[in-house]
């Protein structure tokens, strides 16, 4: 064999086994992209969940608000409807006064 050719002959393999070193290499980093994607998906659905659990607490919320306030309106108006009866039943006792 001709010198030149071995020398270009153990090029080529020395080519090869890189590649062969570059694919397992990528195949590693192509495992951990697999593992880290079904973390980050975990992750999300995780994170989803709970701002479900979190929008319906707020929703919870507001409708009690609601509540007390559709309450704090009709206490203010029962208050002034007994403000305005104790009103007509003062006049009503000065009427029978009168009359006496």
């Amino acid at each position: 064999m001709d010198v030149e050719k071995v020398m270009s002959y153990s090029d080529d393999l020395v080519k090869v086994l890189q590649k062969a070193g570059d694919l397992d290499n990528i195949s590693d980093r192509l495992e951990q992209y697999h593992s880290l994607s079904s973390s980050c998906h975990f992750d999300l659905n995780h994170l989803r969940s709970f701002l479900q659990d979190y929008q319906k607490k707020l929703d919870a919320c507001k409708q009690k608000i609601e509540e007390a306030r559709s309450e704090t309106a009709a206490d203010a108006e029962l208050d002034l409807l007994s403000s305005q009866l104790e009103e007509e039943l003062q006049k009503e006792q000065l009427l029978k006064e009168e009359l006496r």
